[in-house]
């Protein structure tokens, strides 16, 4: 009787690890791990407990109460000194928090929540997504990707993982590349990525914010794009900058940083983001020199022991893979299927001397595609002379690119956009065994449309944007919804929401 059981017992334990057994046969798959951008995880403080980014709603709710009254007391007195008094102390309460220390490492154990999925789950995944604290040292980062693809290629038996990434996650990727080789990796897509660097970020770290109404405007009309109600809330962007709105809003940002510059930055802006290594990386190359002269010259700390050890880790960035760039980018072609993905159609974040560039609401097209030749975004005909490379709508030349038969132009695709009809698109890519090419898919062309009503990806012909509603109709529909929601509440009994409702309705 006791060797039946014995039999019976070990049958059972040989069948319940039947499935990871099978999946670790399985070494023709290979994994496609995709790894997200600039502020994709939520940082945590170190017991966990306390989500510091996004922030919640008690932070916010706190900010706004100590700031209120000093912005009414501003639009009586116009007094700018009083005014950073209580601006100041609110937006360090706000923003410390998610701050690294002078060594670019995040503080007091803050960091983001990353379990690593259990063998069962990649085996059931498609797809399987890394997170890390998008704060720290691109090295660091690469470090711990190179942790995780080792976990994953051990918890499936394959030799080979693909990897997707995206914005400041492409120079996550490219250090990792760069660091520790190829020989895990059979395609990577560099999915409108920050390798070449953020405009944005160039200007911010050279102390250069300055807004003007068009680029308000034009950025608050992007924003919308493709949301729900999208003809009521351009409506509403027409009206607010028809009654002066965005006029008061630039000019009040404008004096704000003209009034309080040396404060706003020296004690709040730069002790944050000037301490990320993440942000340094994201400078484009021409910007660098200006934003090492604008720190030094700004922060009174900028010549500790301390400081020193962050720009030692800046300066290994820079040697190692900014100055190396291309020639990593080249040799990851040469052993790896490398794929490009760029996206444009939009204006630039909303600062003076970035917002006219063709972008994809955040990073310009040209850095995205490494090195096409971009029209401004508010073009109106074409300048370059036609070939095969060139869009349709004549707005970009992709015979620039580094790689130009490897990369891909998306119109009217947004930067923080997730769609199923892009990761069919992505994945197509990465599961091929052999690298291919632009012309080697008839159903994604060099240039793709995004079609915002259908969802879905065609070959650009340079259509024209549909709206399929005019405002009022959205305005509707928004108060049948909203009436609809009051009557659902009102029979339905009262309870107390708790934490986990209160998440889901921010998200």
């Amino acid at each position: 009787m006791k060797k039946i059981l014995s039999f019976v017992l070990c049958l059972l334990i040989l069948l319940g690890s039947l499935p990871v057994f099978v999946f670790a046969q399985q070494t023709d798959r290979v994994p496609i791990i995709h790894i997200y951008g600039f502020m994709s995880c939520p940082i945590y403080s170190a017991d966990g407990q306390t989500r510091l980014f996004p922030m919640e709603k008690d932070a916010v709710v706190g900010f706004v109460k100590k700031l209120l009254p000093s912005v009414s007391a501003f639009v009586v007195n116009k007094n700018w000194t009083k005014f950073g008094d209580r601006l100041i102390p609110a937006l360090n309460d706000l923003l410390m928090p998610i701050a690294n220390d002078e060594l670019g490492v995040p503080r007091n154990g803050t960091g983001v929540q990353f379990a690593y999925p259990t063998p069962q789950e990649i085996a059931a995944s498609e797809t399987i997504r890394f997170n890390y604290d998008w704060r720290d040292d691109p090295f660091v980062s690469a470090a711990q990707l190179r942790d995780f693809i080792d976990y994953v290629t051990d918890a499936c038996g394959c030799d080979r993982v693909s990897l997707e990434c995206h914005s400041y996650a492409g120079v996550v990727t490219l250090t990792y590349l760069a660091t520790y080789g190829t020989e895990k990796v059979q395609s990577v897509c560099f999915n409108a990525t920050a390798v070449y660097g953020a405009a944005f970020a160039g200007e911010l770290m050279n102390g250069k914010v300055n807004m003007s109404t068009d680029a308000l405007t034009a950025f608050l009309e992007g924003l919308v794009d493709h949301t729900d109600y999208e003809s009521l809330l351009l409506a509403v962007v027409s009206l607010f900058d028809d009654l002066g709105g965005a006029k008061f809003l630039c000019n009040f940002l404008n004096g704000l940083f003209v009034h309080l510059s040396d404060r706003i930055w020296e004690d709040s802006i730069l002790p944050v983001f000037n301490n990320w290594l993440s942000a340094w990386a994201m400078v484009p190359d021409a910007k660098l020199q200006g934003a090492y002269d604008f720190t030094r010259a700004t922060v009174r700390s900028a010549d500790t022991p301390e400081n020193r050890i962050f720009f030692d880790k800046v300066d290994r960035f820079n040697r190692e893979i900014r100055q190396k760039r291309e020639a990593c980018l080249r040799e990851v072609d040469a052993h790896c299927n490398l794929y490009v993905i760029a996206r444009y159609g939009y204006p630039g974040v909303p600062l003076e001397a970035t917002w006219q560039a063709n972008t994809d609401g955040v990073l310009n097209t040209e850095s995205e595609s490494f090195g096409a030749t971009c029209e401004p975004f508010s073009f109106f005909s074409p300048t370059f002379e036609p070939h095969k490379l060139i869009s349709p709508s004549g707005a970009i030349d992709a015979s620039t690119c580094l790689f130009p038969q490897q990369t891909w132009f998306v119109r009217n695709y947004k930067h923080t956009q997730k769609d199923p009809s892009m990761e069919e698109f992505t994945q197509t890519l990465l599961r091929s065994p052999s690298q291919l090419t632009i012309d080697s898919l008839e159903a994604y062309p060099q240039f793709l449309y995004y079609d915002k009503v259908l969802r879905e990806l065609y070959a650009d012909i340079n259509q024209v944007d549909t709206t399929v509603t005019k405002w009022y109709q959205d305005l509707f529909r928004l108060i049948r919804t909203l009436f609809e929601r009051w009557l659902q509440r009102i029979r339905t009994p009262k309870r107390r929401a708790s934490p986990e409702v209160y998440e889901i309705l921010v998200a």
